[in-house]
């Protein structure tokens, strides 16, 4: 049992070893010793071989596809992707640690990880990547179905072999790495629907939309944080796109472009359905402050401003995803009703009268809710017709298509009715039977 201590041998608590950073021009670094001799220090050990906050934001993502799919919300598929997804995240990059040492300890912002440091050994953490790789795989496959374990799974080993391995030796790597990280909302729309096959899971236009939105949004946020530091990317050994773009034109064009296949998606999900109308204009104004600084950075490609792009990115994700939740159109009062009543699961209303209330409560402060409000106008039959809002893009977009719609159901019916008022013969052409 001594080979899965979580203290290396290298790192003896009677002295301190001194990192010499492989850094030229800087002195020895001595980290903190620590005796891990405690639960809460093994704990904290893992949680960093298992970048636990990066862990978190995919779980975030996962949740995201679960919730995007509407009521009723069952605990037990909820809290196994969530449980699964987060442990598969640990495992995976610990893996990624137990590859990469080497090169960690080249970097200023590595070389003190628990590896290269010596303050964890190598059974330890991989005994640690082993067994929480064990216990996801358990737990999304008692709690979910066999497609979300599948793709917990492939998505792990994806990162772990593919991805970490592509590093040193390919660009490509960010590529691969942004298919990783479209996969995690697809898990939590699989393990809420119940989908049984990849086919029918890419057919829903819900989950697609999700899995673009992440893939899309790496390349700004990757591309942003790589340049700031790519001299150290360089000094790790690792193949990036700003280490062979001294001018930083490459990279720059990178984030435009990205940032601009990004911009579409809001107003896409409104027009396929999936969302209301609100999400395409809080997306979009997200997406042009985006685009704003993805162009300020395009034209002067100064480390500041990439920090602001990459900042910018953090906050970005979980606003627009919340955004495409709470304006799900899955979570529609009557759609939420409908599908209770077909489940039977009545004892899970209480997330949905808790998603609803908060909907109500914040349409209170839409504008756009508000124009709708001052211009409702009563029908025949009890009927609201919504004539107000004529300054809201939404409303305006909504009239215009239900007009047009109007206009070419009455030109089709008058063509129609012109066409069965023609004589017989004039209608059947000359090839129609005259009668003498």
């Amino acid at each position: 049992m001594g080979c899965l201590l979580p203290l290396s041998s290298s790192y003896s608590s009677s002295k301190a070893v001194a990192l010499v950073a492989g850094h030229q021009g800087r002195g020895p670094v001595v980290p903190r010793i620590a005796k891990v001799s405690s639960i809460r220090q093994i704990a904290g050990l893992c949680a960093e071989l298992g970048k636990a906050r990066l862990s978190a934001l995919v779980v975030l993502t996962t949740s995201s596809g679960f919730l995007a799919a509407g009521g009723p919300v069952a605990w037990l598929p909820f809290t196994a992707v969530s449980v699964g997804t987060m442990l598969a995240a640990c495992s995976a990059n610990t893996f990624n640690q137990l590859l990469e040492t080497d090169n960690d300890k080249r970097m200023k912002r590595t070389h003190l990880r628990p590896l290269p440091s010596g303050r964890a050994s190598r059974p330890f953490a991989l005994a640690w990547a082993v067994g929480s790789a064990g216990a996801s795989a358990a737990v999304l496959t008692a709690g979910t179905n066999p497609l979300t374990t599948a793709l917990g799974m492939g998505n792990l080993a994806l990162y772990a072999l593919p991805y970490t391995l592509s590093k040193t030796r390919s660009e490509a790597n960010t590529w691969i790495g942004a298919l990783v990280g479209a996969v995690p909302p697809l898990m939590g729309w699989a393990a809420a629907t119940d989908c049984a096959s990849l086919t029918s899971l890419l057919s829903s236009p819900d989950a697609v939309l999700l899995a673009s939105i992440l893939f899309l949004w790496q390349f700004p946020h990757f591309f942003a944080l790589s340049w700031v530091h790519r001299k150290d990317y360089a000094r790790g050994g690792f193949q990036m796109v700003p280490c062979a773009d001294s001018g930083g034109r490459r990279t720059a064009d990178l984030i435009w472009r990205y940032s601009l296949c990004l911009a579409p998606l809001p107003v896409l999900a409104t027009g396929l359905g999936v969302t209301g109308s609100m999400f395409a204009l809080e997306g979009s104004a997200l997406n042009l402050y985006l685009m704003y600084l993805a162009r300020r950075f395009k034209s002067e490609r100064t480390d500041e401003r990439a920090r602001a792009v990459f900042r910018c990115s953090l906050w970005y994700l979980p606003v627009l995803l919340g955004g495409f939740v709470f304006h799900s159109r899955q979570w529609d009062s009557e759609r939420v009703t409908e599908t209770v009543g077909n489940s039977g699961e009545r004892n899970n209303l209480s997330v949905e009268r808790w998603v609803s209330g908060a909907r109500k409560q914040l349409a209170k402060v839409c504008v756009h809710e508000m124009m709708l409000q001052e211009g409702k106008v009563e029908q025949g039959g009890g009927r609201e017709r919504r004539e107000g809002g004529l300054l809201c893009p939404p409303v305006v977009a909504g009239h215009v298509v239900e007009e047009t719609k109007e206009v070419v159901e009455k030109v089709k019916g008058e063509a129609e009715a012109s066409a069965m008022r023609m004589p017989l013969s004039l209608r059947m052409g000359d090839g129609g039977v005259r009668r003498e």
